[in-house]
């Protein structure tokens, strides 16, 4: 959504964003201009109409040529890994490709034991909608009580508060007596941290659900001056109203915020900032550090910084999105922003720039074996080094065993293929173990999305080596119905669950029949 156009900003009345101008400027026939922060300008929303008409046709000319570049390469059309290559600024592009889940649910398809063909995964879908938890909004604030408040406050301080550090733990502490008397920047963060927490309690208790949206929308009427803001306020709200999007995504606008919190350190010149912790920040105002060159980032500033890359990088490892920040000068001394980063680079090789998965090249050669030595030095049970692994398991699918990666059957600790579609399938069955100890947990947090999609990719794997013949079914068992438990806990709280479910379902009876 576009920023308020600067006619309705200086009268300060409603401006609906549309395009090529407002409501407001086409009733008074003038033009319509917004000022963007970062390029410190005036932009007409014509222009942007313009931009998107461009952007519609070619598109569509994309769309009309992709035929003929699918069919100069025949080999292509069995691993349907169709992407597209946009540039993003001189001498790189941006690689738009499958999710990590679709591309794991074809390999496996690829890999069972099928009639003939492998059937088509969009036909296995769902299109009904039926089996979704239904859409409760009473919107009564006095369910809110002192009572409820403080459990909730206290909910998010031990479920929510060791997974992102949003803000400080003082406004945890509230009693909720006085709870319409705080400022209204105080009584955002506490309505989303109570949004949040119900949210997560939902999962277990639908009850809690339609408290979750009464504080999710008690909190929205307040959001609008601190987004307008531009400080460190405006990152928290952003942040705060991500994390509510991951545990409860009715609404889908994940990437959209996501795409606000980058842009609004990009504004702040957080990407730019010595990271140099510092104590004096009380005289300091945040719009007058847009217009500054010498920023410096403090404490508060590096724990935002942290939750949002770790946000990002979490979304990373699911779906094949260029990161905003990946070449920003931001704190990359933590052990999962380091994993992270090694992930997008692997990921990059195999299969995006590197080309060694349409290819089907060996991973013990070049680039990757480098980045693959290096993540064996990581000896560390965070879920990102599992991922890492796990992605190499289409690699080991597609690609025959050659001169570097050839391993005796009896070389149990040699480097090899062999070694490789062990350690996956290992590295998965621990994934597994891990989310599934965080699901279970009465005090953990783990998004549904990230869980399903955890789960999937990493059942898809042992499903593949089961069918390969790369370890025993008997020694997984635990391991498939762990992943059913899962994805069928979380199936009701976001749109794609069911679908998780349906495909992982399909999967299990085809190895049932073996």
């Amino acid at each position: 959504m576009l920023q308020t156009c600067n006619r309705c900003r200086n009268r300060r009345i409603k401006c609906d964003s549309r395009l090529p101008a407002c409501a407001n400027c086409s009733r008074s026939d003038l033009d319509c201009t917004f000022r963007d922060d970062a390029l410190q300008q005036d932009i007409p929303r014509s222009y942007i109409q313009s931009l998107n008409e461009k952007i519609e046709n070619l598109q569509s000319q994309l769309a009309l040529n992709r035929p003929e570049s699918l069919h100069q390469n025949p080999s292509d059309n069995g691993s349907q890994s169709f992407h597209i290559l946009i540039p993003a600024r001189p001498g790189s592009d941006i690689h738009l490709d499958n999710s990590v889940p679709s591309r794991f649910a074809r390999v496996v398809f690829e890999a069972l034991p099928l009639a003939e063909a492998s059937p088509n995964i969009d036909d296995i879908f769902t299109e009904t909608d039926g089996s979704l938890s239904p859409s409760i909004s009473y919107n009564d604030r006095s369910q809110l009580t002192p009572s409820i408040l403080r459990y909730l406050l206290g909910r998010y301080e031990r479920c929510i508060t060791p997974q992102y550090a949003v803000f400080m733990p003082q406004l945890l502490n509230h009693d909720g007596a006085s709870f319409k008397k705080l400022p209204e920047s105080s009584k955002f963060k506490a309505l989303m941290a109570c949004g949040i927490a119900a949210a997560r309690e939902s999962y277990r208790n639908p009850s809690w659900k339609p408290l979750a949206q009464t504080c999710r929308d008690w909190a929205n009427e307040l959001v609008t001056p601190i987004i307008s803001a531009g400080n460190s306020d405006t990152l928290t709200a952003v942040l705060l109203l991500l994390i509510y999007e991951l545990a409860e995504p009715s609404r889908g606008v994940t990437w959209e915020l996501l795409d606000l919190a980058a842009r609004t350190c990009l504004q702040l010149g957080w990407h730019q900032a010595p990271l140099v912790p510092i104590a004096g920040r009380a005289g300091q105002d945040g719009g007058q550090d847009n217009m500054s060159r010498a920023h410096t980032c403090g404490p508060d500033e590096i724990r935002l910084m942290s939750v949002l890359r770790k946000i990002e990088g979490s979304l990373q490892t699911i779906f094949s999105r260029p990161s905003m920040l990946s070449g920003s000068k931001l704190p990359t001394t933590s052990e999962s922003e380091t994993l992270y980063n090694l992930y997008a680079r692997i990921s990059d090789q195999l299969y995006g720039r590197g080309g060694v998965y349409e290819a089907q090249g060996c991973p013990f050669v070049g680039e990757v074996e480098t980045l693959m030595h290096l993540l064996d030095t990581f000896h560390t049970q965070h879920p990102a080094a599992k991922e890492t692994w796990i992605s190499f398991l289409p690699i080991c699918f597609t690609h025959k065993q050659c001169l570097f990666c050839f391993q005796e059957a009896d070389e149990d600790n040699a480097k090899g293929m062999k070694t490789l579609r062990r350690k996956v399938v290992s590295q998965a069955s621990e994934l597994i173990s891990t989310v599934h100890a965080c699901a279970s947990s009465p005090h953990d947090f783990i998004p549904p999305i990230k869980a399903s999609s955890r789960a999937f990719i990493a059942g898809c794997s042992i499903a593949t080596g089961i069918s390969k013949k790369w370890t025993l079914a008997q020694s997984h068992a635990k391991d498939l119905i762990r992943c059913t438990e899962i994805l069928a806990l979380f199936a009701p709280h976001w749109k794609g669950g069911d679908d998780y479910l349906s495909v992982w379902r399909t999967i299990i009876n085809v190895l049932e029949l073996e």
